[in-house]
């Protein structure tokens, strides 16, 4: 019976551990949604294709991940590029514009907070929004795209990369 009793106890704590966790994570979004609370619509001008979209940190803070407007899932998405800036179109989340007037820098980095790619593997934007400094970083399918979208940031957008 004492074994029975430690055993459904012990099958309890994982789902109790998940929906702590379930629960942090909703109250984390919560709270970061009043101050992000209005990404910039996204407009669209050419089409650069398929990038994989791989996180958004606080600049502040770049191993805490920004998950207000469900900037916190990792993903498929295109990539946008026009004079208003950089347009994001995620499968299964909302789209978002990261404006040029707002693009504070653009770096090559090979980690973001859960995720070790090759050396100068990601295209990393740092922006900010209502006053908020974020980071968020894309991966190309191929070096060949890397350089083909790093090489089109820098000719629309007027920007050079750190």
């Amino acid at each position: 019976m004492t074994r029975e009793l430690i055993g459904g106890l012990a099958l309890l704590i994982v789902p109790t551990i998940a929906i702590l966790i379930l629960f942090r994570i909703r109250s984390k979004r919560r709270s970061q949604e009043k101050t992000l609370f209005d990404l910039p619509a996204f407009s669209a001008e050419n089409d650069l294709g398929e990038v994989l979209y791989v996180s958004t940190v606080f600049s502040s803070d770049l191993l805490a991940k920004v998950w207000a407007q469900g900037l916190g899932n990792r993903g498929n998405a295109r990539l946008w590029l026009g004079k208003s800036g950089i347009g994001l179109s995620r499968n299964g989340e909302v789209d978002f514009t990261i404006p040029t007037s707002s693009i504070e820098s653009l770096k090559e980095v090979n980690a973001t907070i859960d995720r070790g790619v090759e050396a100068k593997g990601l295209i990393s934007i740092s922006w900010s929004h209502n006053d908020v400094g974020l980071v968020t970083n894309l991966r190309f399918r191929d070096k060949q795209r890397h350089n083909e979208i790093k090489k089109a940031l820098i000719e629309t957008l007027g920007v050079s990369f750190a």
